[in-house]
């Protein structure tokens, strides 16, 4: 249980520091104007490592922590419903890891590999937009729970905010794309990071 639940800890840390580190060291990706995938298209100078560690695996993680979020919330249907979320998403991540994006993660004449790219990144970022809101949205007692109840919510509506605007906007209306990806995912990484907490915190009183 307490090694599930330290994944979630490791998967954002993880995204996150590859993201900074592998944008950094390419001079022509933008935080701002380019979308985490164009990290780990086919063209990228790191792409393997993009799309083994950054996604597939930081997916693999997401998918152990489901487990420990499941066992470390209390009953009922919105816990339950929240950690399978969270599973859906860390099993699509493993997808968009398998399957990279063109070259600019470009749309004209997509290739089959940047289809299934597609579906499985709005399957991932949905779904783990939608967890957060179950976990917020129960019914719960104590003041640990209340707190980690409306912190749920706080990280799920940032990310669905972020998400409305960066799928309801075109790329070349929106002044920063990537920014608005960025703001999404790091809402979305920040929920699981204090749900592992949260998670440890729980078993260790709970022990």
């Amino acid at each position: 249980m307490k090694a599930l639940a330290w994944c979630g800890v490791f998967a954002p840390v993880l995204r996150l520091g590859l993201i900074l580190l592998l944008g950094f060291l390419d001079p022509e990706y933008s935080h701002l104007r380019d979308y985490i995938s164009e990290l780990g298209a086919r063209d990228a100078p790191s792409a393997v490592l993009m799309n083994v560690v950054g996604t597939a695996l930081v997916g693999v993680l997401l998918c152990a922590f489901s487990l420990a979020l499941y066992r470390g919330s209390d009953p009922g249907f919105l816990a339950t419903a929240g950690a399978a979320l969270l599973a859906s998403s860390g099993l699509a991540f493993i997808v968009v890891g398998l399957f990279p994006c063109d070259p600019g993660c470009s749309l004209a004449a997509p290739s089959a590999s940047m289809r299934v790219h597609v579906v499985a990144g709005t399957v991932a970022m949905s779904t783990q937009t939608l967890a957060p809101m179950a976990l917020g949205l129960r019914i719960v007692s104590g003041a640990g729970a209340r707190r980690y109840a409306a912190i749920s919510l706080v990280c799920g509506a940032a990310a669905i905010m972020a998400l409305t605007v960066l799928l309801l906007g075109q790329r070349e209306s929106l002044a920063f794309p990537g920014l608005f990806q960025k703001i999404f995912q790091t809402a979305a990484d920040a929920w699981v990071l204090l749900s592992a907490i949260y998670v440890l915190r729980y078993r260790r009183a709970a022990g």
